[in-house]
């Protein structure tokens, strides 16, 4: 056999191994994936969730943004057909602590279904499901305010109105009024204010304690004895006798010394005049007006009674001046008379009675702090607007999610342990700010809702065929 078919042999052999060992070679690598894509692959797994793992939190966040990095957890089975396809089936990712629309120490939990491997810096996913929890703690609120979830599920807020924006409350005091010995008492019965009427001793310290206001002192045997608040004024009712002993009467009469005594309803003054050693002036007590009159009836003397047109008599009277006879009474208060005058051993009896108005005008107010009195079904009425100290209350609201706004605006508000709409006291009441812009959300995702828990709220974020760019859980991205 010479060369050349040596050569020819060789050449005839040489293809056909080689198409023999590139068979093979496909060979191993079908049975190479199959092994890949079938059976586990000591570290294989765990390092391609480890890469994995990384590419989710880079892409969920800037680098050193968070305290920690996002955990992340990739499920849907075996993950080396996942990446060979680019295509994850189930990703869940957990920050505890990350700053997001400009709440601190909010955080995030999303699981993403059908994620496509990040191009162009964005994200594809299918559905997702997320929630951001904010504690109450962390809330934007004024100082002072804490948050709580009450019974019912709502949202509550407890807080204190400043009195500067309470100015415009208004409020009706209703109050009885007595009169104690020569004092009147104003008692609170019950308040209404935003369109509700409460008992007093449930609103404390805004109805006040008693109020009281001294009355014009009274002689002896005269009282008072009611009081009512009419449309008018308060009216003060008062009665009774005062008595003027005989041993305080004037002790001369027109320069002559005199004695009294009293029989028959008369007062007799006992007098010694010129020429008549003694002299008894019989006189009758009249009221004019405000003055009591001790006018003559008859003069006793020499043993007989004699009619004041007697010569005797006109002699001992003119010895007397009529003036000295007569004295003003105190002057009483509009209303009230002087009714009628007896005398007996005892005194003279002057009985006085009478219903005196005092206006609205003349009540005692607060200071910096007036009221408009008024009357109504037998009480006392005092308006005031506006309040002088701040007021704890406590907000009841049902938060919600408007497009990109949380709002906490209350639906009721509780004070004095009662629970008023909020728009009867919001309208008379500044607001504080109950409504917080959130973040924009990633292109095909969407706020849906929010739920109280009891530490915080649970803010709810979906969406389908989602873009989630590179930094998404960072405001402004990377």
């Amino acid at each position: 056999m010479n060369d050349d078919t040596v050569e020819f042999r060789a050449l005839r052999g040489g293809p056909r191994r080689w198409i023999l060992w590139s068979g093979g070679v496909l060979a191993f690598l079908a049975v190479a994936a199959v092994v890949l894509l079938t059976l586990p692959v000591p570290g294989l797994q765990g390092y391609l969730v480890g890469q994995v793992s990384d590419k989710v939190a880079a892409q969920m966040a800037c680098p050193g943004v968070l305290p920690a990095p996002p955990s992340v957890h990739v499920g849907g089975g075996r993950l080396v057909p996942q990446v060979l396809r680019g295509r994850f089936s189930e990703i869940t990712v957990a920050v505890p602590d990350v700053t997001l629309s400009g709440v601190p120490h909010a955080s995030f939990a999303a699981t993403m279904r059908d994620v496509r491997s990040p191009s162009g810096g964005v994200t594809h996913v299918g559905a997702f499901d997320g929630t951001i929890k904010v504690g109450f703690r962390n809330l934007p609120a004024p100082s002072g305010t804490t948050f709580a979830r009450a019974s019912d599920g709502t949202l509550t807020a407890r807080t204190v109105v400043p009195a500067s924006a309470s100015d415009q409350v208004k409020a009706k005091l209703f109050l009885s009024m007595r009169i104690s010995g020569e004092t009147a008492e104003s008692v609170p019965s019950r308040l209404q204010i935003f369109g509700r009427t409460l008992p007093a001793g449930q609103v404390g310290d805004l109805a006040g304690g008693v109020r009281r206001q001294q009355l014009p002192h009274l002689p002896d045997g005269v009282t008072y004895r009611s009081i009512e608040p009419r449309s008018d004024g308060v009216h003060v009712s008062l009665a009774g006798v005062s008595t003027t002993t005989l041993s305080t009467l004037p002790a001369s009469v027109g320069g002559h010394d005199v004695t009294y005594s009293a029989a028959d309803g008369l007062l007799d003054i006992h007098t010694s005049i010129i020429k008549i050693p003694v002299a008894v002036i019989r006189t009758r007590p009249v009221l004019s007006g405000g003055s009591l009159t001790l006018q003559p009836t008859a003069v006793h003397a020499l043993g007989s009674d004699h009619a004041t047109n007697d010569p005797l008599a006109r002699l001992v009277l003119s010895q007397v001046d009529r003036k000295d006879l007569t004295r003003a009474l105190p002057v009483l208060p509009a209303g009230v008379v002087y009714r009628s005058v007896a005398v007996d051993p005892a005194g003279i009896h002057v009985t006085i009675g009478g219903t005196t108005v005092k206006p609205f005008s003349s009540l005692p107010q607060d200071a910096g702090h007036p009221a408009v009195f008024g009357a109504a079904d037998g009480l006392l009425t005092a308006t005031a607007t506006g309040s002088g100290a701040a007021t704890p209350i406590v907000l009841h609201s049902r938060p919600v999610i408007h497009g990109r706004t949380l709002d906490l605006a209350p639906s009721e508000v509780e004070m004095f342990g009662t629970r008023f709409p909020a728009a009867d006291v919001l309208s008379q009441v500044k607001g504080q700010q109950t409504a917080y812009p959130l973040q924009a959300p990633a292109k095909g995702l969407a706020y849906a809702g929010v739920s109280v828990l009891a530490d915080g709220l649970l803010i709810h974020l979906t969406g389908r065929d989602a873009d989630l760019p590179r930094g998404s859980l960072t405001p402004g991205g990377c």
